[in-house]
């Protein structure tokens, strides 16, 4: 024992817990008197009562107030985290818990507080930058089969959340990633377990479909991990969606503003981010029951059909079917018989017409009249005396039997003028000159 400490000489010297208490009371309150405290306000509760309960901080310490319902009506703001203030009030010690307090009398508002001003000053880099944009924003698959998680370990929140995860869809896999959620150490953390995460699914090791970063409620320096630019970079670099669910509802943090989707708790990014395995369940006993409905009413259409078909004559009474079509079969044969016929008397009778014409014309019936026609040697009509010359071989033919003769002389069509007519003979019988010159199928003749 340290020779500066003695024991007590009397019992007088030995005070309780609760009277060394009310003496620090006694003596803060008349050694201080009314003070003056700049500050900036975290934690704000507005109870029921009325009263006020809040700290006052600034970067190396921090202090408890409380504002009375009595006092606090005559403020003129109502007061919110990270905003500087101006307090007056009694120091004092509440009893019950030992602390010491600040009983503020006045508060005046001084403008924002620092942590504010850099959380603000963060949110403008990060929307010039678009890490705010919605259409930046990735959609979340409706039936994920892994999901990674970034939180602590030793929270109630990832309790609450993977109890839920068994109860509403037990089917995903859950890959839990520890970090600290709180502290100076937790942005760093937080931003290494993203990206840890990220590695694996980017590898094909373990990957994911999306990745929770969540935390339960707390004060604005509890969440100011979530509040910070090394997390947000890692939420929006990240090769999965991220869904932020950090605090209570009432809590926005940086890391909800850049994430994919924001989860008001823990618990809510479990409904958004899995299907109810209930209401699944439902929805395929509905779609089987309409399927089977829709497989009944077809079957009893289809029946009905069949019914109608079987009700047909031509289902009952099929040979008299066949011999109706065969009579028709008949009929329409001896039609087409018939026709053939009437066509074949029809093509006949303009054949006969044909001919009679082409036998009106033909030459040999100019011969049937007494003509004959005359050839050369070489097949050639003879229709001028110009044609021939004294030798050559004629062939007449004659409406019966034919005349082979040979030229002796010729006529002119035309007798000369010098001189007198010459006569045309011939070792075969007399040729007989037919005068009539509009006759060319006898230009000479022979009797």
């Amino acid at each position: 024992m340290s020779a500066g400490w003695l024991w007590p000489q009397s019992p007088e010297e030995i005070r309780s817990v609760s009277e060394l208490v009310e003496e620090l009371r006694h003596w803060l309150e008349g050694h201080f008197g009314q003070v003056w405290v700049v500050g900036e306000i975290s934690n704000f509760k507005a109870y029921s009562s009325g009263h006020w309960y809040f700290t006052l901080k600034d970067d190396e310490a921090q202090l408890r107030a409380v504002m009375y319902r009595g006092q606090n009506l005559r403020c003129r703001f109502t007061p919110q985290d990270g905003r500087q203030v101006l307090a007056g009030g009694l120091v004092s010690i509440y009893p019950p818990r030992g602390e010491m307090q600040l009983q503020v009398l006045r508060l005046e508002p001084l403008g924002q507080g620092l942590a504010e001003r850099q959380r603000r000053q963060l949110l403008e880099k990060l929307r010039a930058q678009g890490y705010l944009e919605t259409d930046r924003k990735r959609p979340l698959p409706a039936y994920p089969q892994r999901i990674g998680i970034v939180t602590s370990v030793q929270g109630a929140a990832i309790r609450d959340m993977l109890e839920l995860f068994r109860l509403r869809w037990p089917l995903v896999e859950l890959v839990v990633r520890h970090s600290t959620v709180q502290g100076e150490t937790a942005p760093a953390e937080l931003a290494a377990a993203i990206a840890e995460l990220n590695l694996l699914h980017q590898s094909g090791r373990l990957p994911v479909d999306l990745i929770i970063v969540a935390r339960g409620g707390g004060s604005s320096e509890d969440l100011a991990a979530f509040d910070t630019e090394i997390v947000a970079e890692a939420i929006v670099h990240s090769g999965v969606p991220v869904v932020s669910a950090v605090g209570h509802e009432i809590d926005v943090t940086i890391a909800d503003l850049v994430a994919d989707c924001r989860a008001e708790t823990p618990s809510a990014a479990v409904l958004r981010t899995t299907p109810d395995r209930q209401e699944k369940l439902k929805e395929v006993q509905d779609l089987a029951q309409r399927l089977r409905q829709g497989l009944l009413a077809q079957l009893q259409q289809q029946r009905a059909k069949l019914r109608q078909l079987c009700e047909r004559s031509a289902w009952q009474y099929p040979r008299s079917l066949i011999h109706r079509y065969q009579q028709q079969l008949d009929e329409s044969m001896e039609r087409l018989s018939l026709a053939c016929q009437r066509l074949l008397q029809l093509n006949r009778q303009r054949c006969g017409g044909l001919a009679d014409r082409l036998q009106a014309l033909s030459p040999y019936n100019v011969l049937q009249r007494g003509y004959s026609l005359t050839l050369t040697e070489q097949g050639q009509i003879v229709r001028q005396a110009s044609q021939v010359q004294a030798g050559h071989k004629l062939l007449t033919l004659l409406a019966a039997g034919r005349l082979h003769s040979t030229v002796t002389t010729v006529e002119p069509d035309s007798p000369s003028p010098d001189g007198p007519e010459t006569t045309v003979h011939s070792d075969s019988p007399t040729a007989i000159p037919d005068r009539n010159q509009n006759n060319p199928a006898d230009p000479v003749a022979c009797s």
